[in-house]
């Protein structure tokens, strides 16, 4: 019975997610072009998403605040809410570069509160690479819904309507998650704070090999911000700068990742998260420098709709998971949050070297940082098999 309560709650978050994925789908993907269209810097485009991830620098804070608290619904339901609201000033002020990026800022503070609390509970469920599978192939799924309204929206509603439809579609996100069923755990000892402080340093309730995963996950995510900006532009470029092409492009890639997952769900069951994160971060070094020598709209276009990403995520999520017990759930899951973080704020160094020396230039830089997360990937995945070993020969005695 409780396994059965568990899989029902877990499917209200894989449908709140759908929502989400695709508010954020025509939102996040508008917001790009409108301010490339209106005259933003690489430099400008990248800030974007690096200042925003200044706030996710707090995501271990809240990750451990909801594992005290043992309750992830509260911090989920008004953090996403908070979310939303920024949005009303993209659709006010959608002609000023800074505006938009300061009313993104705001979408990402609040949002760092409830990501942590939605991770935990996502992958406390007893079957978690299938609930996590499917989460990430029903966000895929409304990511393309909301990237194949791009266009028709910007020709018919204007970027002011554009927005105010996103706010809609996102304030529907947490009214769903107000049906999500939570059992609370165990109250942590303590104060909130003196427990929430203990999150804050470079010791982890995960097991080893935690701190390389991290590392990893820091320079992975890294090289992809570096380069992901410049790389959305050149096509934009390549394409003519149609939202109508781009945003059926972007939503054709949603919908190849979603695909693949399906038939390849059991694979990465077997591979785990961490081995997941890996290949799909060795594919990237591959690909990123070969969208900046790319010429032909449609070699790019075939590039483009290689389901990497939808790995790439599922194997992110699923690391931590697979490093931690669900009641320091949380805390890991903010801790991966922060390390990912602060690579994409310094990811701002491509839009500036793209600036600086040339778009193309920039991109195929991203190649180092990609590369050289493979190796604490790597070790943290020999340290969790060594620990398992040990564990395995502790049992047999």
């Amino acid at each position: 019975m409780r396994r059965q309560l568990m899989r029902r709650r877990t499917k209200v978050l894989i449908a709140s997610n759908a929502v989400a994925s695709m508010g954020w789908g025509l939102c996040w993907s508008y917001l790009n072009f409108r301010l490339y269209d209106i005259g933003a810097s690489y430099q400008q485009i990248c800030l974007m998403d690096s200042l925003a991830a200044i706030t996710y620098l707090t995501s271990r804070l809240w990750g451990a605040l909801s594992d005290y608290y043992g309750r992830r619904k509260p911090f989920m339901v008004s953090g996403f809410t908070a979310s939303a609201l920024p949005v009303i000033l993209m659709a006010m002020l959608n002609d000023s570069v800074w505006a938009l990026i300061w009313a993104y800022f705001g979408c990402c503070l609040a949002w760092a509160v409830a990501y942590p609390a939605l991770m935990a509970a996502l992958t406390s469920d007893p079957r978690r690479e299938e609930a996590t599978t499917i989460f990430t192939l029903v966000g895929n799924l409304g990511w393309a819904l909301g990237s194949f309204m791009m266009g028709p929206a910007d020709r018919y509603l204007g970027p002011s309507g554009v927005f105010t439809a996103c706010l809609l579609i996102l304030l529907v996100f947490p009214l769903v998650l107000l049906f999500y069923r939570e059992e609370p755990l165990p109250r942590k000892p303590g104060s909130p704070w003196a427990y929430a402080r203990s999150s804050i340093s470079f010791r982890f309730k995960a097991r080893k090999g935690f701190g390389f995963l991290l590392a990893g996950v820091f320079l992975a995510w890294f090289g992809l911000q570096w380069s992901s900006p410049l790389a959305r532009m050149r096509f934009y470029d390549l394409l003519g700068r149609s939202k109508l092409v781009m945003g059926f492009l972007w939503g054709l890639s949603s919908i190849a990742s979603a695909v693949a997952l399906v038939t390849a769900r059991k694979i990465v069951e077997k591979l785990g998260g961490l081995r997941t994160l890996a290949i799909s971060t060795a594919c990237y070094a591959i690909v990123m420098p070969c969208f900046a020598l790319i010429e032909s709209p449609v070699a790019y276009a075939v590039l483009w709709v290689i389901p990497i990403w939808s790995f790439f995520n599922l194997g992110y999520i699923l690391s931590p998971a697979e490093l931690t017990e669900e009641d320091v759930r949380g805390e890991a899951m903010g801790s991966c949050e922060v390390a990912k973080n602060i690579g994409v704020f310094l990811g701002i160094f491509g839009g500036f070297t793209a600036d600086v020396l040339d778009r193309e230039t920039s991109m195929l830089i991203s190649a180092a940082p990609l590369s050289l997360a493979l190796v604490p990937l790597a070790l943290s995945w020999l340290a969790q098999k060594k620990e398992a070993r040990a564990l395995a020969g502790q049992v047999a005695s």
